[in-house]
């Protein structure tokens, strides 16, 4: 009796559907993860400007120039104005089909016959899905960079296949094409011009030596290209040019913190447990696994030569990720993030070996690999699930990584949103304590400040103000408007006497909050202020002049013209 999945018409539509039904389960809970207080909310703020489609796709001075995702924002705020959860499952969608073109390229590679070539490329699929290492690129908007370079990624690889069977033009032409585009999504993808390299060379197929020579030239060149304008500009700040940079690394220091990296993120893949989203340091004894590395993957490869292509595969997109460790170009130096292009080929690297334990031992292999995916299933709905909570979020990260001040920062944050001030409070102190980041300071002074705001100890936010800057002028807007926000509690607080010089003081701190961040509402503040502290004719001045400047809609328009009324009729 024949099984349906060896009826091919069958299985070609059902297992994709599946599949794709199956991941859409584990992940939904991220699409109501709203906006997360790490890099999603500058990512909100700059596309819901109406930004012109020039500035995004022309290269700039920016840290970072990735038009195809930045382009993906944009279209975002034209069609649903930005809204999350259509977001998130953008996001989600991406996985969905980086998903099933995994089971693809396991079909077209993996060498078996009938329902176990099905069985094998559904099992590559479901590894790389359900990998816990995804959820964060997944679950986190501002992590679409990868899902996204992995699908044009992927897609170069299925047209690379194509080619390799029946080489032709046109194949080779789309290969470079989705090559190049893979780099305008995120650096990292120059890792993936070494493993075309190695999937021409190494994969069978029709294609004669001589063409598969003439296909490396082709993929060479755009890759020398792109490293040659990183060299040229290498003096600038973009974030290609700092990672090529080799400056300020120590030749031995900087191979050793490399095979760490590198053994920290073989070891992710093999046992992603605990996760954590803000990895700030890793234990130096992984050095030995850096260094086994290469003997591991040679002996795969000895013996298992398509594993072997595809673990070498993996280990160039791991390399990206170590070097960023040791160039600190992002906030923390490791993130499970990045190990979403390995997770690919580790898939499809395991898969090839069980193919061939599965032959002998199929009923151990397969409870084995169902119970393996059945926890992987489970820990990622969960970890979903968390990315929910952004307080508990940010406890299990506070938990994980104790000496991360931005983490105290992030969960202060949401525990003033909770209304729990005294520990917000306690943990901004933490925060500014354990804050290591120069671009960190003043944000978490603020937040310090605001939580003081917050518990109503307004004198206590005033001399905090003062400790951190000498003088006023010297404060940016954001502070300026605390401290106001603080005088202005406690102007009903004090005696009478007091107030007129308090108020006098509130006004200073207008005048300079309105030259760095101007606003009409700023001049009518000062003219109550005025008011406040006796003086009719500066109140009047400053009535006159909000009035004047105030949007037509702006609700204290009105206001402002009767103070005016009232101050003529008593003159």
């Amino acid at each position: 009796m024949r099984s349906w999945l060896d009826r091919k018409q069958l299985h070609s539509y059902l297992i994709p559907l599946l599949l794709f039904g199956f991941v859409l389960a584990i992940y939904y809970p991220s699409i109501f993860s709203g906006i997360h207080p790490i890099d999603d909310p500058g990512i909100f703020n700059y596309y819901s400007l109406n930004q012109s489609l020039s500035r995004i796709l022309l290269p700039d001075d920016t840290y970072y120039y990735r038009p195809i995702v930045e382009l993906s924002f944009y279209i975002d705020n034209m069609l649903w104005g930005m809204e999350p959860r259509t977001m998130h499952l953008e996001n989600i969608l991406l996985h969905c089909g980086n998903t099933l073109l995994v089971y693809f390229l396991a079909s077209k590679i993996l060498v078996s016959r009938d329902n176990q070539a099905v069985l094998l490329a559904s099992l590559a699929a479901l590894l790389f899905a359900l990998h816990p290492v995804n959820v964060e690129a997944v679950a986190w908007i501002a992590g679409r960079t990868d899902p996204l370079m992995a699908l044009l990624v992927l897609t170069a690889c299925l047209f690379c296949l194509k080619w390799l069977e029946a080489p032709n033009k046109r194949s080779l032409a789309a290969t470079l094409l989705f090559l190049v585009a893979s780099f305008l999504v995120k650096e990292t993808a120059l890792a993936f011009g070494g493993v075309l390299l190695l999937l021409i060379m190494r994969l069978p197929g029709t294609a004669t030596l001589r063409q598969r020579f003439k296909a490396v030239v082709a993929v060479m060149f755009p890759v020398c290209l792109v490293v040659f304008i990183a060299l040229f500009f290498r003096g600038s700040s973009s974030g290609l040019s700092k990672f090529i940079s080799s400056e300020e690394i120590k030749v031995l220091d900087g191979t050793v913190e490399l095979l760490v990296a590198i053994g920290f993120y073989a070891r992710k893949l093999m046992i992603p447990l605990p996760l954590n989203f803000a990895i700030t340091a890793v234990h130096h004894m992984y050095v030995l696994l850096g260094v086994a590395i290469l003997p591991i993957i040679w002996f795969v490869y000895r013996n298992y030569r398509l594993s072997g292509v595809f673990f070498i595969s993996a280990l160039f997109f791991i390399t990206p990720a170590a070097f960023i460790s040791i160039k600190h170009i992002t906030w923390t130096p490791f993130a499970e993030r990045y190990l979403y292009m390995p997770t690919v080929f580790f898939a499809l690297g395991i898969v090839g070996i069980t193919e061939v334990w599965y032959r002998r031992f199929p009923v151990v292999i397969t409870t084995l690999i169902s119970l393996l995916l059945i926890f992987f299933s489970l820990i990622c709905f969960q970890q979903n699930i968390l990315w929910r909570d952004k307080l508990l979020f940010f406890q299990d990260a506070v938990r994980k990584s104790p000496e991360f001040g931005s983490l105290y920062y992030s969960m202060g944050g949401e525990l003033i949103k909770n209304g729990e001030y005294k520990l917000a409070a306690e943990a901004m102190g933490t925060a500014d304590r354990l804050n290591k980041r120069v671009s960190m300071r003043y944000p978490i002074k603020a937040a310090v400040m605001q939580v003081m705001l917050a518990k109503g100890e307004c004198l206590e936010a005033r001399n905090y103000f003062f400790e951190v800057f000498k003088k006023k002028k010297n404060a940016s807007a954001n502070f300026l408007e605390i401290l106001y926000k603080a005088d202005f509690k406690c102007l009903d607080s004090v005696d009478k006497e007091s107030r007129a010089l308090l108020a006098q003081d509130i006004i200073e701190t207008l005048d300079l909050l309105n030259q760095k961040k101007p606003d009409p509402f700023w001049l009518y503040q000062s003219g109550q202020m005025a008011l406040k502290a006796g003086d009719e004719a500066k109140a009047k001045d400053y009535f006159s002049r909000a009035a004047l400047t105030a949007p037509v809609d702006a609700h204290y328009l009105a206001a402002a013209k009767l103070y005016l009324i009232k101050l003529e009729k008593f003159k």
